[in-house]
C-alpha cells in the first residue's frame, strides 16, 4: 500500500511540473499611431532566410485598419506592420501591400531590371486605380500566417470597386510570400452580378474573416452576399501552378444556403479534421436563427458548391453564437 501511495504521489507531482505561467516581467510591447486600431489583428510568423531551416526570423504581424498606408493617394486605408520580438516599442516596419498593382493587374516596377523590394519608398508606389476606392478600406482587419516559412494573408473587407455610376463594397485579400512580398490578390466577388445590389454580390465584405491551411488553401469569410446570408470561399494557393486545383469552392448560396437573410455566415471561419482525415470548413453565422449558428461544410473535388455537414445552434437569443470560432484537437486523435 505504501509503495502504491508513493507511486501515485510521484505521478501527481510529475503532472504538476508540466504546468507553467506566462512571464509578465519582460513583455514584448509594440505601439502604433493613435487612432489607427494598431493591434486589431495579430499573427505570429517565422520567415525562413534563403530557404534554409537553420536561419529564421520571427515576426509579429500586426494589422492597423485605420492607419495611413504608404500608398500615395489614400487616406486611412489601413496597414500591415511587421515587428521584431524586441523590447523596443517603436521598431515596427510597414509592409508594402497596396500600390504595386497597376490598372491592368500587372506588378509595377519602376525599372525593368528591378526585383521586387518590400522596402520601397512611397514615391515608388502607384496610387489606386480609377476603378477602386481604398480610403477606409480597413486593410489589416484580418491577418493570418500559414506557419513557419509559409504564406501570409491580409484583408481589407471594406475595399470598394467603383464603376461609372456605382460603388460596391466587395472586399479583397492580399496573399504574401513567406518573406512578406506580394504573391497574389484574392477578390472572390469580382465580376459577379451586382444588378440587385445587396441581393447579389454588391456588398460581399470579403475578408471579414480568413485563414490559411497547411494544405495550401486560403479560406475567406464573406458575410455580405445575398442580403447578408453570407458564404465562404476556398482557393488553392499552391505554387505548383500546373498541378494545383484551380476550382473556387464556396458555401451554398441563395435558396440552397443553410441560413436565412441577415445571418452573416462567414463572420468567422475555422478548419479541422472534424469528420475523419479530410478537412472540413466551419463558418460562424452570429445572427442566424435568432441565436447564431455555426455551419460545417465538406467539399468534393472540382465541385464548386460545398456540402453542409453539420449545423450547430446557439442556445440563447441574440447571443451572437459563432461570432468568433477556432478549432483545436482536445483528445489527441
Amino acid at each position: 500500500m505504501n509503495a502504491l501511495y508513493v507511486l501515485w504521489t510521484a505521478l501527481m507531482s510529475a503532472c504538476v511540473m508540466h504546468a507553467f505561467n506566462l512571464e509578465p516581467r519582460i513583455p514584448v510591447v509594440k505601439r502604433g499611431l493613435q487612432g489607427s486600431y494598431f493591434g486589431y489583428s495579430v499573427a505570429e510568423h517565422i520567415e525562413i532566410e534563403n530557404h534554409s531551416s537553420s536561419k529564421s526570423t520571427s515576426w509579429m504581424l500586426i494589422g492597423a485598419p485605420l492607419d495611413q498606408n504608404r500608398q500615395p493617394g489614400t487616406n486611412r486605408s489601413g496597414a500591415l506592420w511587421k515587428c521584431p520580438l524586441s523590447t523596443y516599442t517603436g521598431d515596427c516596419t510597414q509592409v508594402i501591400t497596396d500600390g504595386r498593382l497597376m490598372d491592368d493587374g500587372l506588378l509595377y516596377r519602376p525599372y525593368e531590371y528591378e526585383s521586387y523590394d518590400s522596402n520601397l519608398e512611397s514615391d515608388d508606389l502607384v496610387p489606386p486605380g480609377t476603378d477602386e476606392i481604398k480610403d477606409n478600406q480597413w486593410l489589416g482587419v484580418t491577418v493570418r500566417s500559414q506557419g513557419v516559412g509559409g504564406k501570409v494573408m491580409v484583408c481589407a473587407h471594406r475595399h470598394i470597386v467603383k464603376t461609372a455610376d456605382s460603388q460596391w463594397g466587395q472586399g479583397q485579400c492580399y496573399i504574401l510570400s513567406q518573406d512578406l512580398k506580394y504573391d497574389d490578390l484574392k477578390k472572390p466577388c469580382s465580376g459577379k452580378p451586382t444588378n440587385k445590389a445587396h441581393e447579389q454580390f454588391g456588398y460581399c465584405q470579403a475578408g471579414t474573416s480568413g485563414l490559411l491551411t497547411a494544405e495550401d488553401r486560403v479560406v475567406i469569410g464573406t458575410p455580405g452576399p445575398h442580403t447578408w446570408r453570407g458564404t465562404l470561399y476556398l482557393f488553392t494557393i499552391s505554387d505548383e501552378f500546373l498541378t494545383r486545383d484551380n476550382t473556387v469552392y464556396n458555401a451554398p448560396m441563395q435558396d440552397f444556403s443553410p441560413v436565412n437573410k441577415y445571418s452573416y455566415l462567414g463572420m468567422s471561419v475555422a478548419v479541422g479534421n472534424f469528420f475523419g482525415k479530410d478537412l472540413a470548413y466551419a463558418a460562424g453565422a452570429p445572427r442566424s436563427n435568432g441565436t447564431g449558428q455555426v455551419v460545417l461544410f465538406t467539399r468534393r473535388d472540382f465541385k464548386s458548391d460545398m456540402d453542409v455537414a453539420l449545423v450547430l445552434d446557439g442556445e440563447q437569443f441574440a447571443s451572437s453564437y459563432g461570432y468568433e470560432i477556432t478549432s483545436a484537437d482536445v483528445n489527441g486523435d
